[in-house]
C-alpha cells in the first residue's frame, strides 16, 4: 500500500467472521498421532461467516498455540486460514490477523480450544467421549474510515456498510455479575482438569521408570 494513501472521510464498513475449533476423537481405525497420549485431532480456524474469500482484505494469520507445539506460531498467508494438530489438552489460542493494508493495525483474537463437553468435565482416568466438538465465535472486522487504496479490496470483497446495520445491545450490571460466575466456575473446571491431567501424568511416568528398569533387569540377565 502506498505512504501517502489518505483515509476517507465518514465510510464504515464491516467484515462478518467465524472463527474457532472442531475437534475429533482419535479412533483405533484412524492413523495414530505421533504421540501415543494424544487423543483428539483438532482444527482452529478463520474463515468469512458465510464462506466468504477473505484474500482481499486479509494478507495473513497467524495461530500462536501452546509452547509444547513445534513450532508454537503457525503463520497461513492463503486460505483456508486454519492449522491442524493433535494433542489430548485444552488451552487458549491467539489469532492474529494482518491486513492487506499495512496501515491497518493487525487485531488479535482469544479462542479456548475445546476437546470435550462444556458439562463434561474432562476426567484423565476414563476413555474420552467419542463425541466431535465444534466450538465457533461469530465476529466482525469493522474498518472505520478506511484508506482510499484499501476501500478497493473491501468494495471487491462486497462488504456491507455498517451504517445500513442497526444494532442495540444492553449490558446490565446484573449481566456483568453473571458473566463474572461464569468466568470463575469455567477458570475452577479448568484447574481441576489441570491436576487431574498432571495426576495422570505423573502416574505415567512411574510406570515408564519401572518399565525401564525392568527392562534393564532383563538385559542384565541375558548378558
Amino acid at each position: 500500500m502506498s505512504s501517502f494513501s489518505l483515509p476517507i472521510q465518514g465510510e464504515q464498513f464491516f467484515c462478518p467472521i467465524i472463527y474457532g475449533s472442531i475437534a475429533i476423537p482419535i479412533t483405533k481405525k484412524d492413523p495414530p498421532p505421533a504421540d501415543p497420549s494424544h487423543t483428539h485431532r483438532w482444527t482452529i480456524f478463520l474463515r468469512g461467516a458465510n464462506g466468504e474469500d477473505l484474500t482481499p482484505i486479509i494478507k495473513r494469520v497467524s495461530f500462536k498455540l501452546h509452547e509444547s507445539f513445534v513450532p508454537p506460531t503457525r503463520i497461513i498467508e492463503s486460505p483456508p486460514f486454519e492449522v491442524t494438530e493433535t494433542g489430548w489438552g485444552e488451552f487458549e489460542i491467539m489469532i492474529r490477523i494482518s491486513f492487506m493494508d499495512s496501515q491497518e493495525k493487525p487485531l488479535q483474537l482469544f479462542h479456548q480450544l475445546q476437546l470435550y463437553p462444556k458439562d463434561e468435565a474432562a476426567d484423565p482416568d476414563m476413555d474420552a467421549p467419542k463425541q466431535t466438538i465444534i466450538s465457533e465465535h461469530y465476529d466482525e472486522l469493522v474498518f472505520n474510515e478506511p484508506f482510499e487504496e484499501f476501500i478497493d479490496h473491501l468494495r471487491r470483497f462486497k462488504t456491507t456498510p455498517i451504517q445500513k446495520r442497526i444494532v442495540s445491545t444492553h449490558f446490565t450490571p446484573e449481566m456483568e455479575q453473571q458473566e463474572i460466575k461464569k468466568y470463575y466456575a469455567v477458570n475452577e473446571r479448568v484447574m481441576a482438569d489441570v491436576e487431574k491431567w498432571k495426576h495422570k501424568l505423573a502416574r505415567h511416568e512411574n510406570e515408564k521408570r519401572k518399565l525401564e528398569a525392568e527392562i534393564r533387569a532383563l538385559e542384565a540377565e541375558m548378558s
